[in-house]
């Protein structure tokens, strides 16, 4: 628990033993409450001024009542005391455990009893002015024992009608109980005055004069004490003075615009209440004294309701006074105001207060308004964040199992979302911090998402063009269409060749690679010997045309045949015998390098065409055959 916290938690507990010590019929007494949180422990201290008389079995048993009804949060050891204002120790205290409640074990040790025939050293309580003085008074304060008549004659004395020149009560703790170690307070640490030794007794005749010497100091100061009394001889100004302090009071309560304009106002209401508790019972004054007395003190708890709202409300104050501020925060803020005005609601509407409170009440509900909205906000925001978060986390598992270039299409999908959605989330609130650390990992993964994205998308479109190029040149080698179907392979294989690796189509396309670059391979080859067969043809139509025509030809893969044309033949041999009969020499060596030249011709176009080939007469006989090297 924070400091903060604990101070808040102890505010709002003290209002609250407040409230049940008014219903418990404490209503209108100057008793104030304060609490402290250690760890597990409660410490709650009522404090209350000389004047009032109080029993501190019955304050104890309503406070620890309380206490248990309301069951603070992680508390295990509660420690209750009595102390009067000024006082640095508590007269008595209690204790008790949340689980362990000792209301049915009474513990009250008295430090003043009756002084009937018992010594001052035994009783524990002198006054130093005076101590034979003190003998036959009966002067008892409230402190846990096991004495079980002890509350029916415990209280408090009022020294203020003692005298003025007195020195306060000295304290001496007579006796411990044995259960001492369960309480959280030493009667030991109270301060203690050393109590001076009676002198030794002295003769008889020397007691007896003393005694009369005594009993006469003791008219004397007894008359002098009921005279010196305020408002007994000659004017009332304290009436008039505290009429002045508590229209001061009012005043300031109206006027003043600082924060601790309540505390103010009740320090001066408390300045009244002090000149008015003096005037004793015997003074004429006293009705009008007791009226004004009952006026102011129900003010002044009135008072404290405004103070304890003010302290609420500067807790609640504290929480948001750096905005932006956490949901929790807000909330707790939010008790808090509630709390305020919930005390102010408290006070009549025939209180000096009453008006003051009722700006308060205003103050304080524009600020829950406020807070509420703001709540609503951060509330708001909250779950704006979450859906982000929930949108990232959807974009990440799709991610994890992503591969084509849909699927990292709806991954891209998934981070836009998120962006867009943690955008709305507005600047005031605390998620919007949250959500600035978010932004810039979302922005790189829909930076990674789109790209990987493309990425599929160039393998899937480089993949499909692979496969479909493949398939026309199956066709295109069915029609032996060789060089449109090298013109396709080698295309698919470029296809395929720019399937990025990594991606969802790269391992298809592998295998595909060797497989086009062997096509590829073939297509090429049958494409070289169709055109090394056209070629053929080429120059075999070239080299048969003639008049009358030379040869024919039939042309293959395996086989280029040539026959000579009977009329070529018949022609050849013709010019041949001519030019015998004529015995023209240069006429027949004419024909025979016609005839090597033809020899040639053919034998070259068969090396070249890298094709056997067979030459036959006009009679279809063989006359010659040429194997390319």
């Amino acid at each position: 628990m924070t400091a903060a916290t604990r101070q808040s938690n102890a505010q709002i507990l003290e209002v609250k033993l407040q409230q049940h010590l008014q219903a418990a019929g404490f209503k209108n007494l100057p008793l104030y409450i304060s609490c402290d949180f250690r760890d597990e422990s409660l410490t709650v201290v009522g404090e209350h001024p000389r004047s009032l008389v109080l029993k501190a079995k019955p304050t104890f048993a309503v406070l620890e009542a309380a206490i248990l009804e309301i069951e603070p949060e992680s508390i295990q050891q509660i420690g209750l005391c009595l102390k009067i204002t000024g006082q640095k120790q508590p007269y008595a205290f209690h204790s008790f455990t949340m689980h362990n409640p000792v209301l049915s074990r009474p513990k009250t040790v008295q430090l003043f009893k009756k002084t009937e025939n018992t010594p001052a050293e035994e009783t524990g309580i002198v006054l130093t002015e005076n101590v034979a003085q003190t003998a036959d008074v009966e002067e008892e304060i409230p402190l846990e024992t096991d004495g079980k008549d002890a509350w029916a004659e415990e209280y408090f004395p009022n020294l203020s009608e003692s005298s003025s020149n007195s020195d306060p009560i000295a304290f001496k703790v007579a006796a411990i109980p044995t259960d001492i170690a369960d309480n959280p307070f030493n009667p030991l640490d109270m301060e203690a005055v050393a109590v001076a030794q009676k002198p030794k007794h002295s003769p008889f005749a020397m007691l007896a004069a003393a005694g009369m010497v005594s009993m006469a100091a003791l008219i004397l100061a007894g008359g002098y004490y009921m005279l010196s009394r305020p408002c007994v001889i000659g004017e009332c100004t304290a009436l008039a003075n505290a009429k002045q302090l508590s229209d001061n009071s009012t005043k300031t309560l109206k006027t003043s615009k600082v924060a601790n304009s309540p505390q103010e106002a009740q320090r001066q209401l408390k300045q009244a209440i002090a000149l008015l508790e003096p005037i004793p019972s015997w003074s004429i004054h006293r009705g009008e004294a007791q009226s004004a007395l009952e006026s102011y003190r129900s003010q002044n708890q009135n008072l404290n309701s405004a103070i304890d709202a003010a302290r609420l409300a500067q807790s609640a104050a504290q929480k948001t006074q750096n905005p932006p501020y956490s949901a929790e925060n807000g909330q707790e803020a939010q008790a808090l105001w509630q709390s305020a005005i919930a005390e102010l609601g408290e006070i009549p509407t025939d209180s000096p207060v009453y008006p003051f409170a009722q700006r308060k009440t205003k103050e304080y509900g524009k600020n829950l308004a406020t807070g509420n909205r703001q709540l609503s906000t951060e509330k708001k925001a909250e779950k704006t964040l979450l859906a982000a978060k929930s949108r990232a986390q959807i974009a990440e598992a799709r991610e994890a199992v992503a591969q084509t270039a849909e699927t990292w299409d709806q991954v891209q999908s998934g981070w836009e979302e998120s962006l867009d959605i943690l955008s709305e989330i507005p600047t005031s609130t605390t998620s919007y911090q949250q959500a600035k650390l978010l932004v810039p990992k979302y922005e790189t993964k829909l930076s990674e998402a789109r790209e990987r994205k493309n990425v599929e998308g160039i393998s899937e479109n480089a993949y499909t063009q692979a496969v479909t190029l493949a398939a026309e040149a199956r066709i295109f080698e069915g029609k032996n269409a060789w060089f449109k179907a090298s013109e396709s392979w080698r295309r698919a294989l470029s296809y395929a060749e720019q399937v990025p690796a990594a991606t969802a189509y790269s391992q298809k396309a592998q295998p595909l690679i060797a497989s086009y670059k062997t096509s590829l391979q073939q297509a090429e080859v049958r494409l070289q010997e169709e055109r090394n067969l056209q070629k053929a043809r080429t120059d075999l139509d070239r080299t048969c045309k003639g008049n009358p025509k030379i040869c024919d030809y039939t042309v293959s893969k395996d086989l280029i045949a040539v026959q000579m044309t009977p009329n070529y033949v018949q022609k050849l041999q013709q010019t041949f015998i001519q030019a015998n009969n004529n015995n023209a020499v240069k006429s027949r060596q004419a024909v025979e390098k016609h005839v090597q030249t033809l020899q040639k011709a053919l034998e070259a176009i068969a090396e070249n065409a890298k094709i056997p080939m067979q030459v036959y007469d006009g009679e279809g006989k063989r006359i010659g055959s040429h194997e390319p090297k």
